[in-house]
């Protein structure tokens, strides 16, 4: 079995609302959930938490973002 690695997004232009989206902040998984909105022009992203169901506001600043697998998600 092999895994695959997602390259991290350094574009929010790559970034739709519905995307599976993982949020790290170093070594640590901070969300993971689905993109509800995107504001490129200000650096910043809205996460629909799939585990609390929560929106949060995620800055890209300090923050590494990869998309995940909708299995990876669920």
């Amino acid at each position: 079995m092999t895994t695959t690695i997602t390259p991290w997004i350094h574009d929010l232009a790559r970034v739709r609302p519905g995307d599976p989206i993982e949020v790290w902040d170093q070594q640590h998984l901070r969300h993971a959930g689905t993109v509800s909105q995107v504001a490129s022009h200000l650096g910043v992203l809205w996460v629909r938490e799939t585990s609390t169901g929560l929106p949060k506001l995620v800055p890209t600043e300090g923050h590494r973002l990869r998309h995940a697998s909708a299995a990876h998600t669920a």
